[in-house]
């Protein structure tokens, strides 16, 4: 065995060999020349032997709760396994056995052609690797191509790299992977805002004495309504009661703007489930909704990691009177008070470009998809993918198309009729 190799053992516990469905290709990579790093590189197919050290990378280096892995490893399980993905998690190790980095790849197997993703691939905004704090010192930008190359080299078959929703940063540092080049933008861009110490101070400083007023005079009207509570379930019951109920009444905003339902895609729902009722995920997988009188107004679901809280996904019930006065805002307004009380200073609204946004976020996060051919299946494959996503960011980026592309996507939705997630 080489040093690192001992090293690796030695501190991790984990032999180092060769996954079965990897057939002749080496599990264990090195460093040969001046621009790659000398980085032990060790390939797995199963999340559990890795646990121990994937949660220590997740408190202590930089990563976002989409790459944490209580939640990527449920997606494997309810989802990946669903679309024929295959686990293919590359780790770096340094030369006295640390994890550098974890990349929480997957080989996805088609009819045609099998590609290179990240797992979480359609759940999670935003993509990337885990790093430990110090991975940056030891591993250079002008060094990472090379290291990814030795990466793809030891990676089952595959034709085509699709890695999307990339930020540029993951955490403190620079996202590795923007040294590679020929990154194009997303269709959207990710939107946060800092937080204060408390939320008076925040509150005051983002609203205006308009949007003061109509704030408060909302909330009066609600509160006409029953007694106004924010609510976050405390045992796996009433998580998964609230669970369901915001699948109901995001299934209604669904079909109203004609939008896919992703409750409806095999294995969305379970994984959702599995997440509200797991106690490994209670500290990561927040929910919350509104109260008025005896009824469930507003409901939401997020993450937490770092002093960082991710909204996810968020509804409201369209059908009762309550939706008059925006249960929605006020669902949020409350959900930021606690954010901020519970210590979170950044509040990480995620993908997506929606105006009301703008109401809350000062930093816009642009994200970013790789697209690497490597057969001539990719290359035909990529140029449609490619061009496909260009013209969504365009119709997106312009308000004009846009408005149009979502009134005619709601006109059409309103023939279709709705369907319970849970049937």
């Amino acid at each position: 065995m080489t040093p690192l190799t001992t090293a690796f053992e030695r501190a991790t516990g984990l032999p180092v060999q060769r996954p079965e469905w990897a057939e002749k290709k080496t599990s264990i990579s090195r460093g040969l020349w001046a621009n790659r790093p000398e980085v032990l590189l060790s390939l797995h197919d199963d999340f559990e032997p890795l646990k121990e050290v994937w949660q220590k990378l997740e408190r202590e280096g930089d990563a976002t709760p989409f790459q944490s892995h209580v939640w990527l490893s449920a997606w494997q399980r309810h989802i990946g396994t669903n679309r024929r993905v295959n686990p293919a998690i590359v780790v770096g190790w340094d030369s006295e056995g640390g994890a550098l980095f974890i990349l929480p790849l997957g080989i996805e197997r088609g009819m045609v052609l099998n590609k290179l993703i990240w797992l979480g691939d359609g759940l999670c905004d935003y993509q990337g690797p885990l790093l430990a704090r110090g991975f940056s010192r030891q591993v250079s930008a002008d060094q990472f191509p090379g290291l990814w190359q030795n990466i793809r080299e030891m990676l089952p078959l595959h034709q085509i790299v699709t890695l999307e929703r990339m930020p540029e940063r993951i955490g403190g540092q620079a996202n590795p992977f923007m040294a590679l080049g020929n990154m194009r933008r997303h269709a959207s861009s990710a939107h946060l805002t800092m937080l204060q110490e408390d939320w008076e101070s925040y509150y005051a400083e983002k609203r205006s004495s308009g949007s003061k007023k109509r704030d408060r005079q909302k909330r009066r009207k609600i509160e006409e309504l029953g007694d106004v509570r924010f609510v976050t379930p405390a045992c796996a019951e009433e998580r998964l009661s609230a669970l369901e109920t915001l699948v109901a009444q995001k299934s209604v905003a669904f079909a109203r703007m004609g939008v896919a339902n992703i409750f409806d895609k095999p294995g969305h729902l379970d994984f959702y489930r599995a997440l509200a009722s797991d106690t490994e995920a209670a500290s990561l997988f927040h929910l919350s909704h509104l109260s008025v009188g005896s009824s469930t107004a507003a409901v939401s679901c997020g993450l937490s990691m770092g002093g960082s809280y991710f909204y996810v996904l968020a509804s409201y019930d369209e059908e009762a009177e309550v939706a008059r006065f925006g249960p929605g805002v006020v669902h949020l307004m409350e959900l930021m008070a606690h954010a901020t009380g519970t210590g979170h200073r950044v509040f990480d609204f995620t993908i997506g470009d929606e105006a009301y946004k703008e109401n809350w976020c000062e930093v816009e996060v642009p994200l970013f998809d790789y697209f690497e051919p490597n057969t001539l299946a990719g290359w035909t494959s990529v140029g449609p993918r490619i061009a496909f996503l260009q013209a969504k960011r365009f119709i997106k980026q312009t308000p004009v198309l846009w408005q149009g592309f979502t009134r005619l996507r709601a006109a059409i939705g309103s023939f279709s009729p709705v369907r319970s997630a849970g049937a």
